[in-house]
Formats: C-alpha cells, structure tokens, sequence
C-alpha cells in the first residue's frame, strides 16, 4: 500500500478500501452518480454517500453539477475526481534519449521534459544518471514534488513489476530495483516493461472503457507486444508476457539480441529494416538517401533507422519496397495473435509507425490473407495515437493505476 496515499485519505482497513475502490471506479468511468457508484462497486447508497462526503472533504473529489436527464423529478448530483489533488512522473527512453512526465489526477500532462539527450546503458553510472534526470525535473519551480504520490520508470526487456525486479537492467542488488529508486528519489517508484506502458498509455486516453481488449505491437528498432485484457495490463505469471519479437519464426542464421536465432525480430522490425537496407545498397540498389545525406556503398553503416524511415516517407522506392516486406512478414505474425486473443483492437506504436500507410497497408494485407475471417472482422488495426508520447503518458498512467487497484 502507498504510504503515502493511505495517509492522505486518512483512513485504514475496509473504509481506505473502499475509497480506493471509489477513487479507481471514477477514474475508470469518469463522473458518476451515488447511484451508480453504489449500484457498480455493491455498496449501499448510505456507504456510498457517507465515503462520498469524506473524499469531497479531503479534496479528491468534488461535486461536478446535476446530471442532466430527461423527464421531471430532482437530477442528481454528479461526482468526479479532482484533477490537481494528486500527481504522477512518468520516465521513459527513446533512441538515446530520456523523456520524462507528470501528470494530474485527471489523466492531464501538465508538465514534460521530451527528448532530453540520454545514452541508456547497463551500468551503475546510468543508474545513477536517471535518478539525476528525475531529480533535476522535480526540482523545477512548476513541480509541486508534495503533490506527487507515485513514479513509473518504464524499463526495456524483461521486468517483473509485482516484485520490482529487473532481470534485463541494472540486476546488481540482491534487492528489487524499485528499492534503490524509492531511496534515491523518495517516491514510491515502479518499474514496468516499456511496450507494456505504451500499451497501457494508448489504450487508457483513446479506447477505455469500451474497447476492453487491446494488443499494442511496439515495432521500433526490436518488437514488443503490450496485452491489454478486460481493461488491465497482462503481465504473466513473471511479468514476462509479450516477448512477440522471440518467438522462433525462421530458419536462418541471423543471431538476435536475446542470443537465439531465428527470431521474429531478426526480420520483422526496424533492426531487419535497417539490415535489408545497408545490404541492398551495397549490392548495388539506389536511394535518394545516398544524395541526400551523401552516404556511399562504403559508409552507407552509418545510417539510421530514423533516416530510412524519413526517405520512405519521401517516397524512396527502395525504402518502400523494404517496409512492405517487413509489413508481410509482421502482419503475417500478428495475424496469429488476432487469432490468440480475440481482440477490439491492434494498434501498431513504435518508430515504424510514424510511416503510416506505408506500414499499415502490407499490415492489413497480411492479416485478412493469414487470420481467420470470422475473427480478424471484429478486430481494428489502427496506428498508434500518441505516437512518441505513448510510452511516458503510459508510465504516468501506469503510476496512477497501481497505487489505487493494488490489493483490489
């Protein structure tokens, strides 16, 4: 339990419970009646009203008008949550870069710090870096640090946030890694995988609570899959759940990051992109990106992924022509997870998202060619909405989440 939380609710046992329970009700469905706060959470409406009033003491919630409804007779009051009563920081990393978050109760970015210079690393020093970053942003003037109840450090790899473990990075203590970012910052921290976050973040601002299941494929320079079912993150029985780039899909030699070969990953994301087209170009094939840039077949090495995927937008034909081999072969694989699981929705994040179409097509094309039809029809593909954004707002999201649904 947060600490923290439980002493600004001022309560303990069935009674903190039950406002966590409130508090978790409204933030999933947003303003609501006594009625149906009582009616959904199977409390009678005296509970209900008598939590109801200490929680608009306290600040958490307030009184957000009458409900506006047809027909005579008193409306009743609507409650919601009070949006600048509580904080969350989200940190997340990009391609050499940290971005970090905070977010108000409502699930509003009020303050950021995107694209900040960071080389991510397994070492001590990079330990002690991120603690540095998230130090000097909480320093800010904007910051109200006393307002700030929880912190989500998103982690590449794998990661068991129910323990605090970090079996990919930083396993230098024979203690949860989540124990020495709570001592460094003192903030109760978590830690979780990055495409689970991302997962999390996309489906929380733009299809809860409708849509309640929800894949997330993480295509960027490796492949990650974030599952989302009934509305809550997966993790599996380790936290381990959504290892979709190493599942063993080809017969070839090209050795993976995990140390395997035959990987999906070794040809279906942005690492196999960015291979296709170094060899291509040295066998011969143009690109706009050797005038461009003035890359030759000798140190044409040098390019990045983000240069390739900037040059298929610009309609580079050789560029095009890799990105919808690699769409085949995704959409093919995730053809099989529609048939797994079922779900509303596939949303492709990552940096190959940012090539729209251009990957959305060979995705859709391989998907009504390899899944079955009476599935794949209840189920959309769709680009991800918040793009570079979905792995920070999802930490922040993800921060919020625990501290009020853990032991619920």
């Amino acid at each position: 339990m947060n600490k923290k939380l439980e002493h600004s609710l001022q309560s303990s046992g069935k009674n903190l419970l039950q406002k966590r329970e409130i508090l978790a009700y409204l933030l999933r469905v947003g303003n609501s009646t006594l009625t149906s706060i009582a009616k959904n959470l199977g409390l009678s409406l005296p509970t209900t009203n008598k939590i109801v009033m200490e929680l608009c003491k306290s600040g958490w919630i307030g009184d957000c008008g009458k409900l506006e409804a047809g027909g005579g007779g008193r409306h009743p009051f609507l409650y919601g949550v009070n949006a600048d009563c509580a904080h969350f920081l989200g940190i997340d990393f990009g391609v050499n870069t940290i971005n970090i978050a905070l977010m108000n109760f409502a699930g509003e970015i009020v303050e950021t710090s995107m694209e900040m210079p960071f080389r991510f690393e397994n070492t001590m020093e990079c330990l002690q870096n991120i603690v540095a970053e998230i130090k000097t942003f909480l320093a800010r003037p904007t910051v109200d640090r006393d307002k700030i109840f929880s912190v989500e450090i998103n982690m590449f790899g794998r990661v068991n946030p129910e323990t605090g473990y970090s079996y990919s990075y930083f396993n230098f203590f024979n203690e949860p890694l989540t124990n020495y970012f709570n001592e460094h910052l003192g903030i109760e921290t978590y830690i979780d995988n990055d495409s689970r976050a991302c997962a999390y973040g996309e489906y929380i601002t733009h299809y809860a609570p409708m849509e309640s299941n929800m894949l997330f494929v993480n295509a960027a320079w490796g492949l990650g899959l974030g599952v989302i079912v009934n509305g809550k993150p997966y993790n599996g029985k380790s936290g381990f759940a959504g290892e979709f780039g190493h599942i063993h899909a080809y017969d070839n030699e090209i050795i993976c990051r995990c140390g395997k070969k035959g990987c999906l990953e070794t040809e279906a994301s942005g690492s196999a992109i960015h291979r296709k087209f170094i060899n291509r170009i040295q066998n011969g094939s143009s690109s706009i990106l050797l005038a461009e840039k003035n890359y030759s077949p000798e140190t044409i090495e040098n390019v990045s992924l983000e240069e390739i995927l900037e040059a298929t937008i610009k309609e580079d034909i050789l560029c095009i022509e890799i990105l919808e081999e690699i769409g085949q072969e995704l959409g093919k694989h995730i053809s099989g997870l529609i048939n797994l699981f079922n779900p509303n929705v596939v949303v492709l994040g990552g940096l190959l998202c940012k090539t729209g179409d251009y990957i959305i097509q060979p995705l859709r094309t391989a998907i009504r060619k390899y899944s079955l039809n009476m599935v794949n029809q209840d189920t959309t593909l769709r680009n991800s909405q918040l793009g570079d954004m979905a792995g920070v707002v999802g930490a922040c999201m993800l921060a919020r989440h625990k501290i009020f649904t853990e032991g619920i």
